[in-house]
């Protein structure tokens, strides 16, 4: 079913591409790991778009993909990070953490605070105060 939703529905294509990275889920799909980070990475990209329309707009808070937007990019962060269906590469989790961090998602704040303390994809830094 998610396969289907996700060709037009940015949550579907997160859960779809959850499902297919992940291989302790047990939701009932064959694990394929760069398929799932495709499906992560258009379910950003989709968000991304709506989120744009919605500040062009007018509105100032965005719309109503901004909860997909950050979940995707969180989620991208946890892959590059743990190398689940991409190389792993601490430079662009490190990277992603601090987008999904400045878009609020807490859950992203407590990594990029790991990184930063313990250098993980840039330098080694406890007195950030502030993101970028």
């Amino acid at each position: 079913m998610f396969s289907r939703l996700a060709e037009s529905n940015a949550m579907a294509q997160i859960m779809y591409g959850l499902a297919l990275r992940e291989r302790s889920h047990g939701w009932g799909l064959p694990a394929d790991p760069p398929l799932g980070i495709s499906y992560l990475s258009r379910a950003a990209s989709n968000s991304a778009a709506v989120e744009a329309a919605a500040l062009s707009s007018g509105l100032k808070k965005g719309g109503a993909a901004k909860g997909e937007l950050v979940l995707a990019i969180y989620e991208l962060a946890n892959s590059f990070r743990h190398g689940w269906g991409v190389q792993k590469d601490p430079v662009a989790a490190r990277s992603y953490y601090e987008t999904a961090a400045n878009l609020g998602d807490t859950d992203a704040m407590n990594e990029v605070a790991k990184c930063y303390e313990d250098g993980f994809g840039g330098k080694k830094d406890r007195r950030v105060r502030q993101l970028k």
